[in-house]
């Protein structure tokens, strides 16, 4: 910490009256977990930790405690400590006299949490600079604006970027005018099939801000919306009848100033690295899949004739394939992955997505020919796993992933995810079935509709 920076903390305590600092880190999941601490306490939290109960890694959506993570009963139940990240700290427009923090966690000994998803893409953005390169990267959360009490959309109809519903709702203006101040620069705002259901982007950033930044505007687009009597959702798929909720996973690498996927020799304008970086992608992209596509929910989104991806593949400005290169050249020149749900951990997205790249670009896997065509009328593609277990199944084989996102995440997220894979199985009649992969149950809403 430089006195520069504790200076300009002290300067915004004082000037907005901050009584409360939200401490924040996010769970395996993606939901933002932590606790406030007075303000006139904030400086010694940061010196010495805060602490902060283990089950954080292996709760579910609605805090069920798993089994078998690594953490709560395998820990016996000990606390970690928060760590705050002082380059976060930032004022919330919308709660006067409230700031937050996002924080990093480790062990009574002072030793990181490898699982923790913030020391995940950390590991990744490191690889990439071991090897000079940066990723200028950044995600398109989709989410449905729903009536907090009726959990049903405030109007209907699709009407994907009509000029006068995309501002429809006077939440969408707040979210324009405070998330900059959380550090979100939002440059784009549409409606999307679904009725309520909008996307809003932002520009891209550098390495671990991707995922404080999507953390933020996940956490506070909830938080913003219920100021309105609404619920922001990022569950995948709410409705049966409607549109999934995607995340687009946007990347260029960078080497010095230079796009390292822009080659304006290539007829294309591609380098050999971006080919071999979407080699990486559709090699590991069933493994992935389970970070991309994280609940049971997430299953139902991948259906052919959607815009959603069905197959492992990739062509150039296609949107029924799963890798997409748009068609911006030179410095622009960037992948776009369109396997994310809207439930993905950010962090864990792009942890995945910068591992796969890698190994690409490390091995030099050239991927096939790219689907100039409708990919939906094609048979015969490559097939992503069509559940969560056949995406763990995957996961748990990938040595390469495996190494990369390290064993001990490996284990938590297995762990978590099984429980809830079981969860739903006791749950539900007929879970797995045909009938369950066609409709979206009210057991479903009731775990991810609030909470994702």
């Amino acid at each position: 910490m430089t006195e520069d920076l504790r200076a300009s903390i002290d300067r915004r305590l004082e000037e907005h009256a901050i009584e409360l600092v939200r401490f924040e880190t996010p769970d395996l999941n993606g939901v933002s977990r932590g606790k406030s601490v007075a303000a006139d306490r904030f400086w010694d939290y940061v010196e010495r930790g805060l602490a902060l109960v283990s089950d954080i890694y292996c709760w579910d959506h609605e805090c069920w405690v798993a089994t078998g993570t690594g953490f709560g009963e395998d820990l016996t139940f000990a606390d970690l400590t928060m760590r705050p990240d002082l380059t976060t700290f930032a004022v919330l427009p919308h709660r006067p006299g409230e700031a937050r923090v996002i924080c990093d966690t480790t062990y009574a000994d002072g030793r990181p949490v490898e699982a923790a998803p913030r020391q995940v893409l950390r590991r990744q953005v490191e690889a990439l600079e071991a090897r000079g390169l940066r990723a200028l990267m950044q995600g398109e959360y989709e989410f449905y604006l729903v009536d907090a009490e009726t959990l049903r959309p405030p109007f209907e109809g699709t009407d994907i970027t009509t000029t006068l519903t995309n501002q429809r709702l006077p939440v969408l203006r707040q979210l324009l005018r405070d998330l900059p101040a959380l550090g979100c620069q939002p440059n784009t705002l549409n409606q999307e099939w679904g009725p309520t259901q909008y996307e809003l982007n932002f520009e891209p950033v550098w390495g671990l801000e991707v995922g404080d930044h999507n953390l933020t505007y996940k956490t506070y687009a909830k938080e913003i919306a219920s100021d309105h009597g609404l619920l922001a959702s990022f569950m995948t798929k709410p409705f049966t009848d409607r549109s999934g909720s995607s995340c687009h996973l946007h990347v260029s690498l960078f080497e010095g100033d230079r796009n390292l996927f822009a080659d304006d020799r290539d007829p294309r304008g591609v380098s050999a690295e971006l080919r071999w970086a979407v080699g990486g992608l559709l090699e590991h992209a069933a493994a992935l899949r389970a970070l991309w596509g994280p609940t049971v929910n997430c299953d139902k989104r991948y259906r052919k004739g959607t815009y959603a991806p069905a197959s492992s593949t990739w062509g150039f400005e296609n949107r029924s394939v799963a890798v997409r290169i748009k068609a911006w050249r030179g410095e622009r020149t960037h992948i776009e992955n369109r396997l994310g749900c809207g439930a993905s951990n950010p962090y864990l997205a792009f942890a995945g997505m910068l591992a796969a790249i890698l190994d690409g670009i490390d091995r030099k896997l050239e991927p096939p020919e790219p689907i100039a065509v409708n990919a939906y009328r094609l048979d015969d593609l490559p097939s992503l796993p069509s559940t969560l277990e056949d995406a763990l199944a995957a996961f748990e084989a990938d040595e390469v992933v495996r190494t990369a996102l390290g064993e001990e995440f490996v284990r938590a997220f297995l762990g978590l995810k099984r429980h809830e894979i079981a969860k739903a199985r006791d749950a539900v009649d007929g879970f797995g079935s045909q009938a369950w992969q066609e409709q979206v149950t009210d057991w479903e809403r009731a775990q991810f509709l609030r909470f994702a």
